[in-house]
């Protein structure tokens, strides 16, 4: 399969192909087992998500 180029105004014109009610209706738990279960999801531990900080929204400081 080749490699096409467009530009972000031929992009914004392409249909989606994603199914957004599948993507609404799927589980956390259904997300959580699926990465469990792929070999190249790398899930944080409990300790790793602690070390996170919260990102301030930019749009909220103006």
């Amino acid at each position: 399969m080749a490699i096409k180029k467009i530009t972000a105004e031929q992009a914004k014109k392409l249909k989606s192909k994603t199914n957004w009610q599948e993507v609404d209706e799927i589980t956390d738990e259904e997300i959580e087992r699926a990465a469990k279960d792929d070999p190249d999801s790398a899930l944080p531990t409990n300790e790793e998500l602690d070390e996170f900080k919260p990102v301030k929204n930019k749009k909220e400081e103006k």
